[in-house]
């Protein structure tokens, strides 16, 4: 058995309670989750989604991550709360090539789920599973305007290390800045940086 798949059997399906003592289960997305990811997508505020990198209205798109499930190069975790998805967090790796000491990091959250310890929950998960992996670091890409966003990776140690202006445009159109944070995960685990 490989690593990745020894932590998701020991460790998922995982039930906890966010901070006001909702009840949420975390495990990883399953192909029979189609139908719910779509809803989640679906009910999504459209600004939410405009800072999204694919354009989750369109359930091809959702069809596809579907079918193409591969938890060796994206690896989702949802939350769910009595049986609705209500976050999805993803893990991307490139297992080969020049990146393939990190993986890029996907956060959403319903809004009626917020400030109530999803997000951080979510982004702990993710943090164990690729430092137990042995990655060096995880990025994420964000535009500016998602300023909450941003307090909730400074507060999981991550660091803006570029601003690229007008780099993106949202599925409007409209152009946008890209914020790339980093959170080096050798800094905790003790490993020699170099």
């Amino acid at each position: 058995m490989d690593k990745l798949a020894e932590i998701l059997i020991t460790s998922y399906p995982q039930n906890i309670s966010l901070e006001d003592g909702t009840p949420v289960t975390l495990r990883p997305l399953l192909k029979e989750d189609e139908a719910a990811l779509v809803e989640y997508f679906r009910t999504m505020p459209a600004e939410d989604r405009l800072c999204l990198k694919d354009d989750v209205t369109n359930p091809q798109v959702i069809e596809n991550w579907i079918y193409d499930l591969n938890y060796d190069i994206a690896l989702p975790l949802v939350a769910l709360h009595d049986g609705r998805i209500v976050g999805d967090a993803t893990l991307h790796f490139n297992p080969i090539g020049w990146t393939r000491h990190q993986a890029e990091l996907r956060l959403t959250t319903s809004p009626e789920y917020r400030v109530r310890g999803l997000g951080t929950t979510l982004l702990q998960n993710l943090i164990d599973i690729a430092t137990r992996l042995g990655l060096e670091q995880i990025h994420i890409e964000i535009p500016p305007r998602l300023d909450k966003a941003f307090y909730l990776f400074e507060k999981m140690g991550f660091k803006e290390v570029a601003n690229l202006r007008g780099f993106v445009k949202d599925l409007e159109g409209t152009e946008s800045d890209l914020v790339l944070m980093v959170k080096y995960l050798q800094e905790e685990t003790g490993r020699a940086t170099g």
